[in-house]
């Protein structure tokens, strides 16, 4: 499964990606329960949060969500404490996103390479 990042879901939700499309380019795509939050969030938040919220809810059943289970928190402990102790920290929800990711051997298909690449053991492309 190729885990597809915000970023990634808001260009399909704003039409810039089709779902197609991103189904053409990706296998098996599915997303994390972190990135579920983000939408949902940004959803709620936008200038028409029930059209938004019934999107986001499409989009989201029509792909696997992994959630943060005790192995990913675990690992998120651990990545976020080794990014803190070298000076170097990340958003503690990327930081949760690439441990789910890390933790099931999957792969993140992103444009947030700047925080992403500096999570050792993660796999990303670029999309």
């Amino acid at each position: 499964m190729t885990l597809l990042d915000t970023d990634f879901l808001v260009s399909i939700l704003r039409g810039k990606v089709t779902s197609k499309d991103a189904v053409d380019i990706i296998e098996n795509p599915g997303t994390t329960i972190i990135n579920a939050y983000e939408l949902y969030y940004g959803a709620r938040r936008s200038k028409d949060p029930e059209k938004s919220f019934f999107e986001v809810d499409s989009l989201l059943k029509s792909i696997d969500i992994l959630e943060l289970d005790r192995s990913a928190a675990i690992k998120a402990g651990n990545i976020q404490a080794d990014l803190m102790n070298s000076g170097k920290p990340v958003n503690i929800l990327d930081v949760l996103i690439a441990a789910i990711a890390i933790t099931n051997n999957e792969i993140i298909c992103t444009k947030n390479i700047e925080h992403f690449k500096r999570i050792k053991g993660l796999k990303w492309k670029e999309w």
